[in-house]
């Protein structure tokens, strides 16, 4: 692999212990005091523990502070992180508690009746904005979200004053009324329990408040609720998705967001199928810088790879991008993680076979070949799954394979099927996958093999190209399908046919006789359909015969009915 020609660093006290880059920043921000105060970037990225995991992990000098910020901002129940300060603290059980309070407070907020009631009988703008800027901020927060916006229509164009004299203390207490009602924006919006569609259009009207020229106290509050809604908009997504909120008005977002909250945006995307409207929002992930994008959340970064198998048209705005992104620090990736974004990756409907694809798979099998005997047997079926289609990852899955093996007489009947799958294209030959078969032998030897008769079937249709010669397993599977034979469903038969077509493949004992109840089935069910198909074809003919007479007796009986009438009329001219 790549990384055999890379020296090892030394082991030492000052490398700390962390295997994957969680441990790794987590015990860094730790050493620094960030459990009780918050840790700058600076001081972070100086931390001598962390600079030698990134060197001995990643081979690579730590991220720039942008980069650690964008880590930090997409893993928000993990870290509290500050972003005008640039400070980062753990973020405690006690503090999720209050983040928590907070967003119960804002939806539980009593209605403000005696503001209510101020704000309908202000007749006039100076008396909204008396009212406005008087408010408890809590209290305006409270305000139906109707109203919130109804004041801020009234309160967004520059007031008309009749008493000029007056004028500039009033100009100063309408800016002070923009200032509060922004600033009650997402209070409404929560306690109103908003949809990302509707927090979109609040969106909209957040950047065009007030007009171009603005106070810059008022430009800093509008940056500070469009923050805040970017916020509850991730909330939202993570929570229920893009509902029916369309590409066009997500690109709304995707264009002035902040990185973390673009990416996990786009993400979604999938769900939204295809069409050019789609592959503009998605190719907006080029806002994100890519040395920035590879310190997202690997939950988002494998979310996109999960929509490039959804959408063609995501995966060819953003797979590429995404994959070089993970390749960039996959090596300080959970195990789990890995198996994920592989799966995934392996199945997204455009860009899978491109050169970023590949050396992605050269860097998976480089960082998992050091944890192969600490793989679960899913995380090995998923990974198998992949690396037996990529040829220059063929020894890795040698590898794999023999780690595997040591495993196979615990796994449950269907994921020992599973496993035999993603191992086949090694072959017979293979001292691994010839470990797996005789698993097989074992298994199908017990009184009630725990698969199911199709399952039998799968598998003596996945391995009887790869190994024919293997008698001790075609004997025992041979003997499991005959004694099963009864319950194989169509699926079942069908697999079989494949396996040993026109009798070829595997000899065993009971082969013969399997093809011929397979044949028999078949031409039964040939002969069934035949007689389906002339009953339809002899009852569609009584049927338009039938129609035919009884067309021809309503129209004698209209003749009939229609010649008395012309009589009728004759006589009485």
């Amino acid at each position: 692999q790549a990384a055999a020609g890379r020296p090892p660093c030394a082991a030492d006290a000052s490398q700390g212990t962390a295997r994957d880059m969680h441990e790794a920043v987590l015990e860094a921000v730790k050493e620094l005091g960030g459990e009780e105060k918050a840790v700058e970037l600076g001081a972070l990225k100086g931390n001598v523990k962390l600079r030698s995991f990134f060197r001995r992990v990643l081979f690579k000098p730590p991220w720039e502070e942008d980069a650690f910020a964008m880590y930090f901002q997409s893993r928000p129940t993990e870290w509290d992180f500050d972003e005008t300060s640039r400070g980062v603290r753990v973020l405690s059980d006690v503090a999720k508690q209050i983040q928590q309070v907070v967003r119960t407070k804002r939806r539980t907020a009593p209605f403000p009746e005696a503001l209510y009631t101020a704000v309908v009988k202000a007749g006039t703008p100076q008396e909204t904005i008396q009212v406005v800027q008087s408010a408890a901020a809590a209290e305006l927060a409270a305000m139906p979200a109707d109203s919130v916006q109804a004041l801020m229509e009234s309160l967004g164009p520059p007031p008309t004053f009749d008493n000029p004299a007056l004028a500039p203390a009033l100009a100063q207490l309408h800016v002070a009324a923009q200032t509060k009602i922004l600033a009650a924006v997402r209070g409404a919006l929560e306690k109103k329990g908003v949809a990302l569609g509707e927090l979109m259009e609040y969106y909209k009207k957040v950047l065009s408040f007030g007009g171009e020229q603005v106070d810059p106290r008022v430009n800093q509050q509008k940056i500070q609720t469009l923050k805040d809604l970017c916020e509850l908009a991730c909330l939202l997504i993570q929570e229920k998705g893009l509902g029916n909120v369309s590409p066009k008005v997500l690109m709304l977002l995707c264009s002035t967001a902040p990185f973390h909250i673009i990416a996990l945006a786009i993400s979604h995307l999938g769900e939204k199928g295809e069409g050019e409207d789609v592959k503009a929002c998605a190719a907006l992930i080029s806002k994100v810088p890519a040395h920035v994008l590879e310190a997202m959340s690997q939950a988002t970064l494998v979310q996109l790879a999960v929509a490039s198998t959804k959408s063609a048209a995501v995966a060819e705005a953003t797979l590429a991008v995404v994959v070089k992104a993970c390749a960039g620090t996959l090596a300080a990736w959970s195990v789990d993680d890995v198996a994920k974004l592989l799966l995934a990756v392996s199945k997204a409907k455009a860009g899978a076979e491109g050169p970023v694809v590949g050396e992605l798979y050269g860097r998976a099998a480089e960082a998992l070949s050091p944890k192969l005997a600490d793989m679960s047997p899913t995380q090995i079926i998923k990974v198998s799954f992949v690396m037996a289609k990529v040829a220059s990852c063929r020894e890795f899955l040698e590898a794999l394979a023999a780690e595997a093996a040591k495993k196979v007489l615990d796994m449950p009947g269907a994921q020992l099927l599973l496993l035999t799958q993603g191992l086949v294209p090694l072959g017979g030959a293979n001292a691994s996958f010839a470990k797996v078969l005789e698993a097989w032998v074992k298994v199908l030897g017990e009184p009630k093999p725990p698969v199911s008769a199709d399952q039998l079937a799968k598998l003596a249709h996945v391995v009887a190209p790869a190994a024919p010669e293997h008698a001790d397993f075609w004997k025992a599977l041979g003997a499991a399908l005959a004694a099963e034979q009864k319950a194989l469903g169509d699926a079942g038969w069908t697999s079989l046919e494949a396996a040993f077509p026109d009798g070829a493949g595997p000899a065993f004992a009971d082969k013969e006789a399997l093809l011929a109840a397979a044949k028999k089935r078949k031409e039964s069910s040939k002969d069934d359909r035949k007689r389906s198909r002339d009953r339809d074809r002899r009852g569609g003919g009584r049927s338009r015969s039938r129609d035919r007479k009884d067309d021809r007796r309503r129209s004698r009986s209209r003749d009939r009915r229609g010649g008395g009438r012309s009589r009728s009329r004759d006589r009485r001219r």
